[in-house]
């Protein structure tokens, strides 16, 4: 589970600020400015407010704070958007972009990276086979005849090892039963990616379909079709997805916390058979060496969907699809320079991009996601340092520490759910930095990338990766998992996560820098960044997600109904000031149901950090509050915002600081914030939006 998402955090409140309307600054040289959003500008969205919009920490704390870099921060080639993260994965790519060609660094993991970012870069050898590979997928897929081809085809190996199939599938910890790995089914990538795109289409969702359709047609147009042909097969590919995405779970549905058991069900492959007779999911999934007893099918309706529309009816829609999903989706940014450069075209319109990334940061961003185990290795070895792993781990042990006095002080909880609280919290497992050994470490010798002399191409060398991950996939099933091995080992990468099957955090090398920690910063510093980071992802554990795991990784409630009944009236009365925020001009309000999880964790990350600093003599709350505002710097086009007030479970960045920090009584105290002020917000309101 890979998410640059997986962590954060935050919204909320503003129902009892006295400031009339949705207005101006009080400050006389912002006055001028006025705004649409409630009760912030989204400071996030470039160029939203004119350089002479200086509020005061009273009013907007995040713009005071941040105000220059959010005026003067221009966004790099191939980027939409800018904050504190990128600027420390910045750091971390240039150095290892120079080692992708450093002729002194050595071993087997160099010899991959290095070897697999050349021939990303090699366009003579992409030009030479042209479109060659996605005209052989083409060939394959029209020239089905009928609905047994079509199953002889889903069910190879190979198609389930690389080529886009009516279902996908990932492999973790068994939520039912924490020790062995389960295989999850889900449903297919849609191409607009949310199936209630399919039902209604929204303005994010009108640039997906365009930008869609664009790959579509022109690599349809490369692979030899008609204007007429191409646009009759995206019509196909199309009415069969809106017929499929009508059986489909919407992105909000999956996210919202009191679904999460519906998409626990347990099955068996005589259940799959019996459930879908005529989309034969199981004998499938056989076919392609994918046995386990441990199933879980996330989403029953979908599968009941695919068993009526598997017909002979519908077979050209299906493969239309499939040619689609794969030829223009997979195929056409790696394909040679031509294909690759209308890739990118396309790319930037979505997202208000005006000019490319260089090659060079494409190059190593793929090697990065091919080969995230080399590449951490390789970080690690030359940049980080065992006493940095000791640190982070006494700041996290820390932070534990502080959390459990937090859920024995717990009052409103009876005591049985507080001792299973702290029992869960005292079995959580701790990933500091980098692992002691790599789930790869027995099996990575077995893969050879050769260079353009061996022979190798970009094509050949990413289907050589395919098969090695899709062996290491087959080595899991029915494998007891090793609690002790890290199950995500990309540690370079500036993340942070808690995983509520596993119950553990991951706290990497990759976050330890930049405006998060620094050793020789001071303590309020390092707290307000990598201290709340690190009590955000504890607090995951009981979000309103998280609480429904036990301390084993298990889907399995450890509360009484009394207390979890509780538990989501407290998160309710914060989910319903969330959502009365307005967070762009057109009015569209935050989505407090989807973020709840994200919010609860970032609040009680920081009030543990707090709780720390009360018992700490002469903490300088300024430095803390003021670097915790400069971690959630960001700008991005207004594309890009739009997108992500959609799509994201995570609120926006603006409202991570200010919607935050209004929250705490320290806050108030330190800036003298009082009523009327836009980040005021009265006593008795703090205490009733608590979650914890």
């Amino acid at each position: 589970m890979k998410h640059k998402t997986f962590w954060v955090v935050v919204v909320f409140t503003l129902a009892a600020l006295s400031a009339g309307g949705c207005g101006s600054s009080s400050d006389s040289d912002s006055q001028a400015f006025t705004f649409a959003e409630y009760p912030w500008v989204n400071s996030n969205i470039i160029g939203r407010f004119p350089e002479n919009y200086r509020p005061s920490p009273q009013e907007d704390f995040y713009v005071w704070r941040n105000h220059d870099w959010l005026i003067t921060t221009k966004l790099k080639p191939g980027r939409n958007g800018a904050d504190a993260f990128d600027e420390l994965d910045d750091s971390i790519i240039e150095r290892l972009t120079a080692l992708m060609t450093d002729q002194t660094l050595t071993g087997h993991d160099a010899e991959l990276l290095q070897n697999l970012y050349a021939l990303w870069l090699d366009w003579d050898s992409r030009n030479a086979e042209g479109v060659k590979i996605a005209q052989q997928v083409f060939n394959r897929i029209n020239s089905l005849n009928s609905i047994a081809d079509l199953t002889a085809y889903l069910a190879s190996r190979d198609v389930n090892a690389s080529l886009s199939k009516l279902y996908s599938y990932y492999i973790t910890a068994d939520q039912n039963g924490a020790d062995y790995y389960c295989l999850y089914l889900q449903p297919m990538t849609l191409r607009l990616g949310d199936s209630a795109e399919y039902k209604s289409l929204t303005a994010n969702g009108e640039k997906l379909k365009k930008a869609a359709d664009s790959r579509a047609s022109y690599m349809l147009k490369r692979l030899g079709l008609s204007d007429s042909e191409a646009q009759k097969l995206m019509t196909r590919a199309y009415d069969f997805e809106k017929a499929i995405a009508a059986n489909i779970m919407t992105d909000e549905e999956v996210n919202l916390p009191e679904n999460i058991s519906a998409q626990n069900n347990p099955v068996t492959y005589d259940q799959l058979r019996a459930m879908s007779p005529v989309f034969p999911l199981a004998d499938m999934l056989l076919s392609a060496d994918m046995a386990s007893d441990y199933l879980n099918l996330e989403q029953p309706k979908w599968l009941e969907g695919m068993n009526s529309l598997y017909t002979a009816a519908n077979l050209e829609g299906i493969k239309a699809y499939l040619i689609l999903s794969t030829v223009a989706d997979t195929y056409m940014d790696k394909s040679d320079e031509a294909a690759f450069r209308e890739y990118q075209r396309i790319t930037n319109e979505r997202k208000g991009i005006t000019k490319s990334a260089p090659d060079t940061e494409t190059a190593f961003n793929f090697v990065n996601d091919q080969l995230p185990n080399p590449m951490a290795r390789v970080f690690v070895s030359k940049y980080v340092s065992p006493k940095t792993k000791q640190d982070v781990t006494e700041m996290i042990q820390e932070i534990a520490a502080e959390y459990r006095t937090m859920l024995a002080g717990e009052e409103w909880l009876s005591a049985e759910t507080r001792a299973k609280a702290v029992e869960k919290l005292d079995a959580l497992k701790i990933f500091a930095v980098y692992p002691e050994r790599y789930s790869d470490s027995e099996t990575i010798g077995s893969l050879n990338i050769g260079t353009k002399s061996d022979g190798e191409t970009l094509l050949s060398a990413i289907e050589k990766l395919e098969r090695y991950n899709y062996a290491s996939d087959l080595r899991k099933l029915n494998a007891k998992i090793d609690h002790d091995l890290w199950f995500d080992e990309g540690v370079h990468v500036v993340n942070a996560y808690y995983h509520p099957n596993y119950n553990a955090i991951v706290i990497p090398a990759g976050i330890i820098g930049g405006d998060f920690y620094d050793p020789d910063a001071s303590r309020e510093f390092n707290l307000a960044g990598l201290g709340a980071t690190i009590g955000h992802e504890i607090s995951h554990a009981f979000d309103p997600t998280g609480a429904q795991y036990d301390k084993d990784g298990n889907l399995s409630s450890w509360w009484t109904d009394d207390d979890f009944a509780a538990f989501n009236a407290r998160a309710g009365k914060l989910i319903d000031h969330v959502s009365s925020m307005t967070i762009l001009e057109d009015g569209t309000k935050w989505r407090g149901n989807i973020t709840q999880g994200e919010t609860v964790a970032d609040i009680v990350g920081v009030k543990v950090v707090l709780n720390i600093a009360a018992k700490t003599a002469g903490f300088d709350y300024r430095d803390f509050f003021e670097s915790h505002a400069v971690g959630w710097k960001m700008v991005a086009t207004p594309e890009r915002v739009r997108e992500l007030a959609q799509i994201d479970v995570h609120p926006q960045m603006y409202l991570r600081c200010n919607a935050v920090v209004q929250l705490f009584p320290e806050f108030h105290e330190t800036y003298g914030t009082v009523s009327g002020d836009r980040m005021y917000l009265p006593p008795e309101k703090i205490k009733e939006l608590e979650v914890w």
